[in-house]
């Protein structure tokens, strides 16, 4: 199980003295979503969250595992934010569209608990998602959001996405070329 250290023990691992934005919610850590997670899961998305992933509202453990187990995805890999007190607070995710020398393009979904929004908890999940997807060959990053979601459009601007077309049912879809 890989876990990450949050990005104030990174920086001071890095040398960097001068971080200007200050965490009130670390540490945080990314390892793999597991069925004992259902329950956490189930509480907390909410009709609003499920609402902006396009899934249906997670009412039963047995749904929960489900999503869990990326059940009706595409080989998906799905890993837990989790706070050392608090424990999961969202989670990442993302599918291999294509594998190839010349263009291997993943694409990622997100969501978090609305209480932990706001903090630079899901900046810091998803770019640490990109440094993993970076470091296994990946050089495209694919995600849709919905039109109405301007918080993650705002998230995907700030990591550099660029709007890549506009979908059908308001969906706003975004890339991003790894470097």
């Amino acid at each position: 199980m890989a876990v990450t250290s949050s990005p104030l023990t990174r920086f001071a691992q890095a040398g960097v003295s001068n971080v200007t934005r200050v965490y009130s919610i670390w540490p945080l850590s990314l390892s793999k979503l597991t069925l004992q997670d259902a329950a956490s899961l189930m509480h907390l998305m909410s009709s609003h969250t499920c609402q902006n992933l396009g899934i249906p509202r997670i009412e039963t453990l047995a749904q929960a595992h489900r999503f869990i187990n990326g059940v009706g995805t595409h080989e998906q890999q799905r890993f837990a934010i989790r706070h050392q007190q608090f424990g999961l607070l969202g989670g990442v995710a993302y599918s291999r569209l294509s594998k190839s020398s010349v263009s291997d393009i993943a694409e990622i979904n997100y969501w978090l608990a609305e209480a932990y929004r706001g903090r630079g908890v899901m900046h810091w999940a998803v770019s640490h998602l990109l440094e993993q997807l970076k470091a296994v060959g990946v050089r495209r990053v694919l995600a849709n959001v919905l039109h109405h979601n301007l918080a993650s459009q705002s998230l995907l601007n700030q990591l550099g996405f660029t709007v890549s077309s506009e979908l059908e049912r308001n969906i706003v879809s975004y890339q991003l070329t790894l470097t």
